[in-house]
């Protein structure tokens, strides 16, 4: 294993997204509904009587819902409680927005899936601009890297315009050469949102408006979170002592994610796309081809205080929305044993989250006996996620709260168990930068570049000099 490819530093505010397909075997008639109710009921208790799930739940079958609840507050000081009408954030369940966006462009006729990006003038280099495609935008092949490189993370409340998130990466080298690989980028869908601005001459929120929110009558779903509204959600971390925690907003909305709904809105937006005509005509190739659902399609979205979830079951017409003020992917968890108890009356069992339980442990034993036996414990306790990440976002999430011997003891244990991986020198070093000790950041630093002289941080912009 090379170790400069191990990645521990999981974006901290990160959006991402994921579609995908399997098949379903069971029909509509053999579903016993009253049991399904049931099931989602204590799926999404369980999860709230551990203080994780703060949302909504939304399940439908043939369009009808046979059950939605709500659980936890929209806002815990105000003690303002969760309702169905609560709007959230969508995350990265927004970039489907985005591409209903672009594909309407395409079936009018105004561009097509295989135009190069030089086409629309944005600005990138020539060499880079003539063999990247919408196509490859949409599906992650762009090569273009993620957004959430040093200089983003450092502030990312400043990046308040397409404009301003576009010119990150705009001289930056590829990843790889277009349509050879694939790497999931949320900065290849502020590309897009780039392209939708050009040829349409208007803003990005007012193309959402205009040709999605208003054609659904999609009337509790925003662009921008609604300040002061009454079903409007604050949103919650949680934490590594299983409390949530008011973050708040920790960056601008956007063509790559972004959007406040509500469960019922989204529910709305997915039926059409999939089963009716007034935002894209259903027998459209190119529709098919980007949305490519057989039996299932699956978008989740997520970052600090926000997580959401769709599956639309497409041979047995459920649908599942799942929609959060708290985050650690508590939407997907929830949706995801929802629709395997639809299929084959059982699902995987709830646990701690891993970070959790990682604490837990550590708390328990003191660093000295973590350090030695964790690696075992963690793999006995059946959790899957590397190791290395989890430690990494716990050490994270200690750092938020300034508690700094405990971060700094993950941080140590990072080294200790990846000695070689200048990723957890870097984050040695943001923990001494995040502490106001910029020499010590700096000398971790330097560590990561002896290992990798071509490694640069994924939390400092200039490497911490």
């Amino acid at each position: 294993m090379k170790m400069q490819k191990l990645r521990f530093n999981a974006p901290l505010v990160g959006l991402f997204f994921i579609t995908f397909c399997f098949n379903i075997e069971l029909q509509a008639n053999e579903h016993d509904i009253s049991k399904i109710i049931e099931e989602s009921k204590k799926i999404a208790k369980k999860y709230a009587d551990i203080g994780w799930f703060s949302g909504s739940l939304l399940v439908t079958k043939d369009n009808e819902v046979i059950h939605q609840q709500a659980f936890g507050y929209a806002d815990l000081k105000l003690k303002r409680k969760n309702t169905v009408a609560t709007k959230y954030n969508l995350g990265s369940i927004a970039k489907n927005f985005t591409t209903v966006l672009i594909l309407q462009q395409v079936q009018a006729g105004k561009i097509s899936l295989d135009d190069p990006l030089q086409s629309f003038g944005l600005g990138f280099p020539k060499d880079v601009a003539k063999n990247i495609t919408i196509r490859h935008l949409l599906n992650h092949r762009s090569g273009f890297d993620d957004i959430f490189i040093g200089e983003y993370r450092q502030n990312q409340m400043a990046f308040d315009s397409i404009d301003k998130k576009l010119a990150l990466l705009m001289d930056k080298p590829l990843l790889f050469t277009p349509g050879s690989d694939q790497k999931y980028s949320n900065y290849g869908y502020i590309v897009l949102g780039s392209i939708l601005e050009k040829i349409s001459h208007k803003s990005y929120p007012q193309l959402l408006d205009e040709s999605i929110f208003k054609k659904l009558s999609m009337s509790g779903t925003t662009f921008l979170p609604t300040s002061g509204g009454k079903n409007q959600s604050t949103r919650y971390t949680y934490s590594h002592e299983g409390k949530l925690v008011e973050v708040g907003i920790t960056e601008h909305p956007g063509p790559d994610g972004g959007i406040e709904s509500t469960i019922e809105d989204v529910q709305l937006f997915y039926r059409e796309l999939f089963y009716g005509n007034r935002l894209l005509r259903k027998g459209n190739g190119v529709v098919k081809e980007i949305f490519n659902a057989d039996q299932h399609w699956g978008a989740f979205g997520g970052g600090l205080g926000i997580s959401a979830a769709v599956e639309v079951d497409l041979k047995n017409g459920f649908e599942v929305v799942v929609l959060a003020n708290s985050d650690n992917l508590i939407a997907e968890r929830i949706s995801n044993r929802i629709l395997f108890f639809i299929n084959s009356r059982q699902y995987a069992p709830i646990k701690t989250l891993r970070n959790n339980f990682t604490y837990q442990y550590y708390k328990e034993h003191g660093i000295a006996f973590f350090v030695r036996t964790f690696k075992d414990a963690y793999q006995d306790a059946g959790y899957e996620t590397f190791i290395g990440r989890t430690i990494n976002e716990l050490g994270m999430q200690l750092l938020r709260s300034e508690s700094w011997t405990e971060a700094f003891d993950m941080f140590d244990t990072l080294i200790a168990f990846f000695p070689e991986a200048p990723q957890a020198y870097d984050s040695l070093a943001f923990a001494h930068y995040s502490k106001g000790e910029k020499d010590k950041a700096l000398a971790a630093f330097e560590i990561a570049r002896t290992l990798n002289p071509d490694f640069n941080s994924d939390y400092h912009g200039s490497n911490f000099e």
